[in-house]
């Protein structure tokens, strides 16, 4: 995905329909050619959503480092700076996570439904990239074997992962003619591969298998490449500020899968109120990451320091229809 700017609130997109060619019909000379249903388009919009936070430089803290300063201690001076600055580095940090954290609610949710979710406060709200809460497209593009004892991912006496993800290729592309070819997931997920006893005697053999050789990754991999199947672990974390608790990217349980060679979409930064309004303060104003503000200006009384990090951002998702996820393991 690219990053893109726009001065709206609002973002829009075309989505196409797309799938396997359908043979054209046979016609008898001089009649007058059938029309087709080449099926159409969505247009789908959304109001992008608004991130903003701020920190402030109190004044004890400008007090200390100016202390320092006059001491002649510039080692303590810089270590209070330094630790002044971390601050709104830490707020930057945390508007590079929101898109990233966007672009995997819809590459890989947990039911299969693309959307994106907002907190404000206590209270969610979902902005959704399809009209039917997700019914028609979690038809061809959600794969639910969590709730078999036998079939989950965890189960490993019994579960056969190989042939899920094998198969699940070839079902799609027979009913789509995409070519899923990145399935993508944590290492919690990949574990569960790995130690299922159909994936050692798929991958090893019998003779092996029964001799007790260890089974590794690299030869689950090569066995997986032979399908077309490449496989990458993602293990990226963040903190989600509604409970204050670590979480993947991709959550455990979860396998997206993307076809090669399909544009999935655009991330679009819209103008926050302080890239509109800032210069005209007296504050000062950049922009990072194409589209993240930050926006530093001075109260007189009492005299501090204020940060204010702020983006409106969505994907775009033309490519909804090449992707499918796959939910292993509750």
């Amino acid at each position: 995905m690219w990053n893109k700017k726009t001065g709206l609130l609002d973002l829009r997109f075309i989505k196409g329909k797309k799938g396997l060619p359908v043979s054209l019909k046979a016609s008898n000379f001089d009649a007058q050619a059938e029309l087709r249903d080449v099926g159409g388009f969505s247009d789908i919009q959304n109001q992008m959503p608004f991130y903003r936070e701020s920190y402030m430089v109190t004044e004890k803290e400008e007090q200390e480092y100016a202390n320092y300063q006059s001491a002649e201690n510039s080692t303590m001076a810089n270590q209070v700076l330094r630790e002044i600055s971390k601050k709104p580095m830490m707020l930057i940090e945390g508007a590079r996570v929101v898109p990233e954290r966007q672009i995997w609610q819809l590459l890989a949710p947990e039911d299969g439904i693309p959307r994106v979710k907002v907190t404000i406060g206590s209270s969610d709200y979902y902005i959704d990239y399809t009209s039917d809460n997700g019914a028609e497209h979690k038809t061809n593009h959600f794969v639910d074997i969590s709730g078999s004892e036998t079939d989950k991912w965890s189960a490993s006496a019994t579960a056969t992962p190989l042939d899920d993800l094998i198969e699940e290729r070839r079902t799609f592309a027979k009913k789509t003619g995409y070519s899923l070819t990145r399935f993508t997931m944590n290492t919690e997920t990949w574990e569960m591969v790995l130690k299922a006893e159909d994936t050692k005697k798929q991958v090893l053999g019998i003779t092996a298998y029964t001799g007790g050789i260890r089974l590794q990754q690299s030869q689950v991999t090569d066995y997986l490449r032979g399908y077309g199947i490449e496989i990458e672990i993602y293990d990226k974390l963040y903190i989600d500020p509604a409970d204050n608790t670590t979480k993947y990217f991709i959550p455990t349980g979860i396998v997206s899968c993307t076809s090669a060679g399909v544009y999935l979409g655009d991330y679009v930064f819209g103008r926050t109120p302080e890239e509109r309004s800032g210069s005209l303060t007296d504050g000062n104003l950049s922009i990072v990451e194409t589209g993240v503000a930050v926006y530093t200006y001075a109260t007189q009384h009492p005299i501090n320091t204020h940060c204010i990090v702020s983006m409106i951002g969505l994907p775009t998702f033309e490519g909804m229809d090449s992707v499918v996820v796959m939910k292993v393991n509750a």
